[in-house]
C-alpha cells in the first residue's frame, strides 16, 4: 500500500487504529472528500466516523507539529487555506460561518448583511459582523482578515462625522461673566 501524501489520523500516533482499505476508508480520507470547498477550522470536538479529527487538527496547529511533513501542510492548505490562520480561532470560526452563509445565498457578495442577533452554529454572526465593520475595528484587523471580509463584499462603515463643540448653555457665575468681559476689553491698566 503506498504511503499517503496526506496525513492519516493514525500516521501521527493520534489514533490507535486506522483502516484504509477500499472497503473501509479511513476517517481522514472521508473527511478530506467531504471537506473540499469548506473550511476545516472547526471546534476541537469535530469527529468523523467517531474519530476526533478536530482534536487532531488542533494538535497539528501547534508550532513545530508539521516539521518534516511538508506534504501534510500542503495537503491541508489544499483543502482550506485558512486551516491554521495567524489570527484568533474565534475570529476564524465567525468568519467561516459568515462565508458559509454567503455561499448559501449563491455567492451574492455583499447581498448578505446579517443583523445583530442572527446566529449560525450558535454564534451571533450579525453582532460579530457589525463589530468588524466599525472603522476602529477594521483598522485593527490584519491585512489577511480585511481581504477575506472584502471577498465576501464586506466593507467598513464610514466614520461618523465629528459634531462641532457647542457652547455651554449652563448659566455663568458672576466670576465667569467678569472674566469673559475682561477678555473682550483687553488687559487692565495699572493706575
Amino acid at each position: 500500500m503506498p504511503t499517503p501524501a496526506w496525513p492519516t489520523p493514525a500516521s501521527d500516533g493520534c489514533y490507535a487504529t486506522a483502516h484504509s482499505s477500499p472497503r473501509s476508508p479511513s476517517a481522514w480520507s472521508l473527511f478530506a472528500d467531504r471537506s473540499h470547498d469548506h473550511d476545516i477550522y472547526r471546534i476541537m470536538s469535530t469527529t468523523m466516523l467517531d474519530r476526533p479529527v478536530g482534536q487532531w487538527l488542533s494538535n497539528l496547529r501547534r508550532p513545530g507539529a508539521l516539521e518534516g511533513h511538508p506534504e501534510w501542510k500542503a495537503a491541508l492548505e489544499a483543502v482550506d487555506e485558512d486551516w491554521n490562520p495567524q489570527w484568533p480561532a474565534d475570529w476564524q470560526r465567525h468568519y467561516a460561518a459568515l462565508r458559509e452563509l454567503v455561499a448559501d445565498e449563491d455567492g451574492q457578495a455583499g447581498a448578505v448583511k446579517p443583523l445583530p442577533g442572527f446566529t449560525v452554529h450558535g454564534m451571533d454572526i450579525g453582532k460579530w459582523l457589525a463589530r468588524q465593520r466599525k472603522p476602529e475595528m477594521w483598522q485593527a484587523l490584519t491585512d489577511g482578515q480585511r481581504e477575506r471580509l472584502e471577498r465576501l463584499g464586506i466593507t467598513p462603515l464610514a466614520p461618523e462625522p465629528e459634531e462641532p463643540v457647542k457652547a455651554s448653555t449652563a448659566p455663568l457665575s458672576a466670576f465667569e461673566r467678569g472674566v469673559a468681559a475682561g477678555a473682550v476689553q483687553g488687559p487692565a491698566r495699572a493706575l
